[in-house]
């Protein structure tokens, strides 16, 4: 799934011009630009970074000022390439390994668009090795790169039409959990959070009941309702939110049906639904107050019988209804997992 970039602009994406730095927070060493080398696998580390915005530029980023300044012709790339180096060099404090700074200038295929991609990797080995070298450097990088994919560190994606960036851009940061971004490379790029976990997580409960609105042909009873219920609480304990939990969680919600065309059909819906709601590649924590577990029910009987049990567990739980007024209630369960006696005190606070 894509992300930032949309399906036409990945499958036509190139390489115009390319640089690298050396960066470790020590004196700048600034760099010509290079001939565009190792291109199938940098477009692959680009493709791996696209993820949905959710940061937005400072309207005064001289970040985003540079880049704008590249692409319209008013500094050469190899100029501004050198600058956007220097002040991530600048930023980059004694916290942060040393590393390599790549800067790419790209093209889609269409005249009045390109798109530049920052990426900060993390090999302070490969620094080491060979004093400052980016001929050695970027060699090391690319030999390196297959027994240590999480190199990468810090990424960003922008677009710029008509010599102008978009506001939104793709950041992604290794060091920090789901979408956001470490202090010092949101301050080199000048960004701001635009979309909340909060509003990440309302947009996924709406693809959530979207999907299953859609398919509610496969699901158990053809109940959307209780359905929707199971996919919140299958998402509500995640440390983080992706594309594939969303995936599981809808699939269990349709007790995660065997037959290969149903679950193509269900992925393919999914698929549409998350690009809609622009959350391709993110990951993000549950905002839980928002993707919710469903309610517990609690049944006190007469005789003294507490049964408590979640709202959705109807396939589990069966009430009916006697002619004497009362009900008989049946517990369906694979296994008992704990049975005890308890005390007078905790008989009590269950009235």
């Amino acid at each position: 799934m894509v992300g930032f970039l949309s399906d036409d602009e990945l499958s036509s994406l190139k390489i115009v011009n390319m640089a690298l730095h050396g960066v470790s927070g020590a004196e700048f060493v600034p760099q010509p630009a290079r001939s565009v080398e190792h291109e199938d696998f940098f477009l692959a580390r680009i493709r791996e970074s696209d993820a949905a915005a959710v940061f937005g530029f400072d309207p005064a980023s001289s970040t985003k000022r540079t880049i704008e300044s590249i692409a319209t012709g008013a500094l050469s790339f190899e100029t501004g390439a050198q600058t956007l180096a220097r002040e991530f060099n600048r930023f980059h404090d004694g916290t942060s390994r040393e590393g390599a700074f790549f800067i790419f200038e790209l093209s889609a295929g269409l005249p009045n668009i390109k798109f530049f991609s920052l990426i900060k990797y993390d090999y302070e080995e490969v620094v080491e090795q060979t004093d400052g070298n980016v001929d050695a450097m970027l060699r090391l990088i690319v030999q390196a790169f297959v027994a240590g994919k999480r190199s990468i560190q810090k990424a960003a994606l922008v677009r710029v039409v008509d010599g102008k960036a978009e506001s939104g851009l793709c950041a992604t940061d290794r060091i920090k959990p789901g979408p956001d971004i470490g202090d010092y490379f949101a301050k080199y790029l000048e960004v701001n959070r635009t979309r909340s976990d909060e509003d990440l997580s309302r947009a996924v409960v709406k693809v959530l009941r979207e999907v299953l609105t859609e398919h509610a042909d496969d699901l158990p009873e053809k109940d959307v309702a209780a359905a929707f219920r199971r996919a919140q609480a299958h998402l509500h304990d995640r440390i983080m939110v992706t594309e594939d939990s969303v995936r599981d969680a809808v699939l269990a919600a349709a007790g995660n049906p065997e037959d290969e065309k149903t679950i193509g059909r269900i992925d393919r819906t999914i698929g549409r639904r998350v690009k809609s709601a622009k959350l391709e590649g993110l990951a993000f924590a549950p905002d839980r107050k928002i993707i919710k577990k469903p309610a517990m029910l609690r049944l006190r009987t007469t005789e003294g019988v507490v049964v408590v049990y979640p709202d959705d567990a109807t396939a589990m739980v069966n009430r009916e209804k006697t002619e004497a007024g009362g009900e008989t209630i049946t517990i369906r369960t694979k296994k008992v997992t704990d049975e005890r006696i308890v005390s007078e005190n905790a008989r009590i606070k269950t009235r």
